[in-house]
């Protein structure tokens, strides 16, 4: 029997897992700071509603994960979370608005694996509903910046607006109906390189070939020039002020000058796209690919619900976040382990009542229940990531314990509330 995950899925052990949870903790914190609050849909969506022409658009729909349940309906595990957000939008009409929700949920693609892409992975989304205009994306970009801060990554955010680049597709001779797939082969700029972009475009876009060239020139002046310059160039073309107001906003709302650099080329390849995208990017290069990314959908959640809902979102990946983030200090969500010096009933009883009292002043606390030596714990303590053991036995003071700090070796008799205070400074 192969007990391995199965194939483009992980299993996370304690140390990994206690990163993932920082991690997320500190999302949730910032989605929260800015009046988010949290929303879970099932894993399981109808099909109907996952391959709707509303949805993701034809690259991503291949890589639905498609099954039937006993009853003979078609289900599919979600792909992303926009979509089941446009469905609860739709199906609970009376939601006040503007309607601002946070997710954080595994979703599925059965598509190829490589490094840093998984098949089961996990998305923070932050969406508003219901607001017009740019403000909305402006307040995302600043907490796309104050989220990165807690995260302690230095990131970049590079954006675009879907409305230019049609424009600039249409000034360059780009037939309407071939507008979408230039703007998925532009998607691919940095994983294939400009070679590798005409030879789509000119391919399996079908595009003439003097035209992709002359796309691809533009956009490769474009992409040189600094915000002012750009916006200079682009003055006149559609969504071209909508870009400036963005800019202008997000630094209003806290993200300094420089956060958000603007790219002619960015695109993001799902079709939903009306205006501004953005994606973020690590300054220092380590990984490649983008840590988040997203967007305004204006014709989605109206394509759902009858009626046009302006939407704009941002989704963090949790996984490709981790990666870049170093390794935790903490191996362990303990702190303290609490030991009885002996196997008696006094002793036990005792650290009984040490790890409640740490527990109630905030520490988390883990008590043997094996009745190994003292040895034995402090090795087995170690080993788990836990930072201190604490021995109870009859010969300390009444109520006190002694506590070994096991990364320097010191050892001293402490209350409880003392303990606490020697592993909050630490932790």
């Amino acid at each position: 029997m192969d007990l391995s995950p199965v194939r483009g899925c992980r299993d996370f052990l304690s140390g990994e897992a206690v990163k993932r949870g920082e991690a997320l903790a500190a999302l949730k914190r910032v989605f929260e700071s800015y009046g988010f609050n949290p929303l879970e849909t099932p894993a399981l969506e109808s099909l109907e509603v996952l391959l709707s022409k509303y949805a993701g658009g034809s690259e991503i729909l291949k890589e639905v994960y498609k099954l039937e349940d006993q009853g003979g309906r078609s289900l599919g595990l979600r792909y992303d979370l926009t979509v089941p957000l446009c469905r609860v939008i739709a199906g609970n009409p009376r939601l006040a608005l503007p309607f601002k929700r946070y997710q954080t949920q595994s979703v599925w693609r059965d598509g190829p694996i490589k490094a840093g892409r998984y098949r089961e992975f996990t998305q923070c989304d932050v969406d508003i509903v219901g607001i017009e205009g740019v403000r909305a994306d402006a307040e995302l970009a600043a907490l796309a910046f104050d989220a990165f801060q807690a995260l302690g990554l230095e990131v970049e955010m590079r954006a675009n607006n879907r409305k230019l680049l049609n424009a600039l597709l249409a000034r360059q001779g780009v037939p309407d109906e071939k507008r979408n797939g230039a703007i998925l082969a532009l998607d691919k700029l940095e994983k294939l390189g400009a070679e590798g972009v005409l030879a789509e475009l000119v391919g399996e876009r079908a595009l003439a070939a003097g035209i992709a060239k002359k796309l691809l020139i533009e956009f490769k002046e474009l992409d040189a020039l600094d915000n002012k310059a750009f916006l200079k160039r682009a003055k006149g073309l559609d969504g071209a002020s909508e870009l400036a107001e963005f800019l202008e906003l997000a630094e209003a709302m806290g993200a300094p000058a420089g956060f958000v650099r603007l790219q002619a080329s960015l695109a993001r390849g799902l079709a939903y796209y009306t205006g501004t995208v953005f994606e973020v990017f690590l300054k220092n290069g380590a990984i490649k690919s983008s840590l988040a990314a997203g967007g305004r959908f204006d014709g989605l959640v109206g394509a759902f619900s009858g009626k046009p809902l302006p939407a704009v979102g941002l989704s963090f990946g949790l996984d490709v976040i981790c990666e870049a983030l170093p390794a935790s200090e903490k191996k362990s969500v303990a702190s303290i382990l609490v030991a009885p010096v002996s196997d008696g009933e006094r002793e036990f009883n005792a650290a009984l009542a040490y790890a409640r009292a740490l527990r109630a002043l905030g520490v988390n606390a883990l008590t043997d229940l094996k009745g190994r030596s003292p040895s034995k714990n402090a090795e087995w303590a170690s080993k788990q990531g836990v930072a201190f053991v604490a021995f109870v036995g009859s010969e300390e003071a009444s109520g006190k314990a002694r506590v070994k700090d096991l990364a320097s070796g010191e050892e001293a008799e402490l209350s409880a509330q003392e303990a606490a205070g020697r592993v909050k400074q630490r932790f």
